[in-house]
């Protein structure tokens, strides 16, 4: 329906990415990119390349994440990804979470026509923000990490990830399911343009709970937000959407999913 606001689903990329791909290579998507990421995103691919020459092993392995010994491997991947063959987003990403949200399952077309009801964007650092029909190649990039001259990836992104989320997200209802390294690149004090519901995955202690655990239930919810998407935030309380184990509160701070199952 026209000039209505669907809700947002917010989520982090994934390191687990399918291999492979069809259609156009990314720096042929990266050139034809004129949207308002396409100078960041080429400034990206540009130091990343440029890096697979620089980078001794040890800071190599550090920007993509690997260990040393796979440093030399991700030299290759670095150096050949302007010419790496892209996927849709939905599919690209093999991580706990997109697997338990049934990503790879989305229609691309319904996707692209945003026809969900519920729209889905991915904090990347090598495409800053991304919708899942975005073409993107198999990748190893940190958003913690330091890519020369760029910097660190994460501020990097901030102010090119905050104008597009303001404009973006502006009236909106948006479920945030980022993760610490990946809510960074949004700073808290920009982020009244949306009526923003952070959800944090807790032990009763208010500490963080069990990552593996978390992400299989930020998965579900993601999935559950994706095939009802005008569930509210009262709607979810209590609900046992996340799993067995799993108690769903709410208050001023946001959403609290609590493992209470031992």
């Amino acid at each position: 329906m026209a000039g209505v606001k669907h809700p947002v689903l917010l989520l982090p990329g994934a390191k687990g990415k399918v291999s492979g791909g069809a259609g156009p290579t990314y720096g042929e998507v990266v050139a034809g990119d004129d949207g308002a990421l396409g100078p960041a995103r080429r400034a990206v691919l540009t130091a990343a390349r440029a890096a697979a020459d620089d980078l001794e092993p040890a800071a190599l392995a550090r920007l993509t994440g690997v260990g040393v010994s796979r440093a030399e491997q991700q030299r290759v991947a670095l150096r050949g990804l302007a010419d790496a063959a892209t996927l849709p987003a939905h599919r690209r990403y093999d991580g706990v979470v997109h697997a338990n949200a049934g990503l790879a399952d989305l229609d691309r077309d319904r996707l692209a026509a945003g026809d969900l009801g519920i729209e889905v964007l991915v904090i990347s650092p090598l495409l800053g923000v991304l919708g899942l029909d975005e073409r993107v190649p198999a990748y190893r990039l940190e958003l913690t990490a330091t890519l020369p001259p760029l910097g660190g990836l994460a501020a990097f992104w901030r102010p090119w990830a905050t104008q597009v989320l303001e404009q973006r997200l502006e009236g909106r209802r948006v479920w945030d399911l980022l993760p610490g390294e990946h809510a960074r690149v949004w700073p808290v004090t920009r982020r009244a343009a949306g009526q923003v519901a952070r959800v944090a995955f807790v032990r009763p202690d208010g500490r963080a709970a069990n990552a593996a655990r978390t992400k299989v239930a930020k998965g579900r919810l993601a999935g559950w937000l994706i095939a009802h998407p005008t569930t509210t935030v009262a709607e979810l309380v209590g609900s046992p959407v996340l799993g067995e184990g799993w108690q769903v509160t709410a208050d001023a701070e946001g959403v609290r999913a609590t493992w209470t199952g031992g």
